[in-house]
């Protein structure tokens, strides 16, 4: 054996990814906003046998009728009158960055971790009412998202959860008659996870 052979650098125990690219299907859970559930599509792509790169979209859409009372003078009686739809929407994007800490020497496998940003888009609709002025609000959020997770992988199949916690910047109003106008913005720290099945390509 050769010197050279005898101080050559042992081979890497992750093998290269064979497939670089994979794109999921899932849920997104959170608990900033109303979004609460997400149906998400992600597409992941692989730098290195331990860190891939991640962007995804998500929305949600929930509707349900608001009533009004109606009493009638005549018989006493209280009925209640749909006068509307209260309406939600949300459209979520995501990204993130994840390392594999235990890959169980395969690649797109075992434990990781990841931290990445979210764009938030939540839109209320509301019926105006003789009881509510609200008729609709937009407001977007932009969370750092953190997360632990591991992934199982059958083939070209992939299944994958993790959980973690959100971090959100949020307008704080403060109502003090000693002090007018307090207030500013706070970071919410919330809980979030995402369970997902994806397919190597």
């Amino acid at each position: 054996m050769s010197a050279s052979a005898a101080l050559a650098a042992p081979p890497d125990t992750i093998a290269r990814p064979q497939f670089r690219h994979a794109a999921y299907v899932g849920v997104h859970s959170a608990e900033y906003g109303g979004g609460s559930h997400y149906a998400s599509l992600n597409y992941e792509w692989w730098l290195s046998p331990r860190v891939s790169v991640r962007a995804g979209i998500g929305g949600v859409h929930r509707s349900y009728p608001v009533y009004t009372e109606v009493f009638d003078p005549v018989t006493g009686r209280v009925s209640y009158e749909e006068v509307g739809q209260h309406r939600y929407n949300s459209l979520l994007l995501t990204s993130q960055v994840r390392y594999f800490l235990w890959p169980a020497r395969r690649p797109a496998a075992g434990l990781f971790v990841g931290a990445g940003l979210q764009l938030v888009f939540e839109e209320f609709q509301q019926p105006r009412t003789s009881y509510s002025n609200y008729v609709s609000d937009i407001q977007v959020h932009v969370p750092l998202s953190t997360r632990i997770g591991y992934q199982l992988r059958k083939g070209r199949w992939l299944l994958s959860g993790s959980t973690g916690l959100d971090f959100t910047r949020r307008d704080e109003v403060q109502f003090d008659p000693q002090r007018p106008g307090q207030g500013g913005r706070e970071v919410h720290v919330t809980a979030g996870s995402d369970l997902q099945v994806g397919f190597l390509f």
